[in-house]
């Protein structure tokens, strides 16, 4: 071989018929749904909303309280900074869903769209303007953290 024939493109092969078949039965086999999934249904868009906005570890933020990050993104707001709004907003909007306080989680996530219009994925907070969709959201917050409370008490003990 020439020194320069490393460099030659090598020939695909065709994968075999037993290697295919595998690879349909692995994909066709359906995921496992998590808690969030199983909750959601069969409703992508209320899914992808949830698992942006749902609390993982709530103790971490719920104990300064919404209005603590409401002052925070107020503050950053007069000092132009908008991801910093934003993020807070978004923090006090997602206390409040776990808190399940419907008006002060649309007020929140609007002021979280509003106030950084060039954030990507604005439609989640967007999602939460219309009424059946926050009220889907918090229903199905509800019955997350209401679950998983229930399965970190058996944990503990």
């Amino acid at each position: 071989m020439t020194p320069l024939g490393i460099f030659r493109k090598k020939e695909k092969k065709e994968p075999t018929e037993e290697k295919q078949a595998l690879k349909k039965e692995t994909t066709a086999q359906p995921a496992e749904k998590t808690l969030l999934g199983s909750l959601c249904k069969d409703d992508q868009e209320l899914y992808e909303v949830m698992a942006r906005t749902i609390l993982l570890n709530p103790e971490t933020v719920v104990k300064e309280g919404a209005n603590f990050y409401l002052e925070k993104a107020q503050n950053y707001e007069k000092d132009g900074n908008r991801i910093g709004a934003r993020t807070a907003y978004q923090t006090a909007g997602e206390i409040s869903l776990y808190e399940g306080k419907l008006p002060l989680v649309q007020k929140f996530f609007k002021k979280a769209a509003d106030v950084d219009p060039e954030y990507p994925n604005r439609k989640i907070f967007e999602f939460f303007g219309k009424k059946e969709n926050a009220e889907r959201a918090l229903a199905v917050a509800k019955e997350f953290y209401t679950r998983t409370e229930k399965h970190a008490e058996t944990q503990k003990t």
